[in-house]
């Protein structure tokens, strides 16, 4: 069965609506009595059954909770300066949510090529990414930010604060500086790299300075680079 996402769980009912509504009713052509698999982004999934349909969404019925999974350790935040190539960004959002971030916050930075995003339209990729690799945590989307308002924004929960950049030869790699099971954030730049002035504020407000390796890398391959390098070492 194939597997859709509702934000609204209660008790034994679920919500199909949106878009999820549209590729289930419209799309799929699933009709009252059809069984669905449905997860609400938060780590559980359910055996459900179309109840109702009031052409605009539709109430399943939870037969069975088939797994429920604890948050995904350690908790990866990329900060990550968007694209100019809008595409490009698309399909870090996706492979990102593929490979198991959670968190992503869109940051302005000096040299950034694009100050606005299309909140909505990124939401629904990461839904369809999560969906198609079958995870059952949806990653959070934060507004886009400027980078030294981001900053500021402190967490308990964050044990270890990376800034990726090529400004020295001389970093350590982040996969020697993060330790096993940290909760981590970390900064990726724009293509034109941070500015010496972001990367003296960031290193003063808890960040360390990291590379990825030998290789000048795109901002979308460094997310994903950075987001990898923790999952083998957790």
């Amino acid at each position: 069965m194939e597997l859709f996402y509702s934000n609204r769980v209660e008790d034994h009912l679920a919500i199909i609506n949106n878009e999820e509504y549209h590729h289930c009713m419209k799309v799929m052509r699933h009709n009252i009595g059809d069984e669905l698999l449905v997860t609400d982004g938060q780590g559980k999934l359910f055996h459900t059954k179309i109840i109702s349909d009031d052409k605009t969404e539709s109430a399943v019925e939870i037969l069975k909770t088939l797994k429920e999974e604890i948050e995904p350790s350690p908790s990866i935040h990329i900060a990550i300066a968007p694209t100019k190539n809008n595409d490009r960004f698309e399909w870090f959002l996706e492979k990102a949510t593929e490979i198991g971030v959670s968190e992503i916050t869109p940051i302005i930075c000096t040299r950034s090529e694009r100050n606005q995003v299309k909140q909505q339209r990124l939401n629904k990729i990461l839904i369809s990414a999560m969906k198609q690799s079958m995870r059952l945590w949806l990653p959070k989307l934060n507004e886009i930010e400027k980078f030294e308002n981001f900053l500021k924004v402190n967490s308990p929960l964050i044990n270890s604060k990376f800034i990726c950049h090529c400004q020295s030869q001389n970093l350590p790699a982040l996969k020697n500086r993060h330790r096993e099971r940290e909760n981590v954030r970390i900064l990726i730049g724009p293509e034109g790299d941070f500015t010496l002035e972001e990367i003296n504020l960031a290193e003063s407000n808890g960040f360390i300075s990291v590379n990825l390796g030998d290789s000048r890398l795109r901002t979308e391959t460094a997310g994903l680079v950075a987001i990898h390098t923790i999952q083998l070492n957790r």
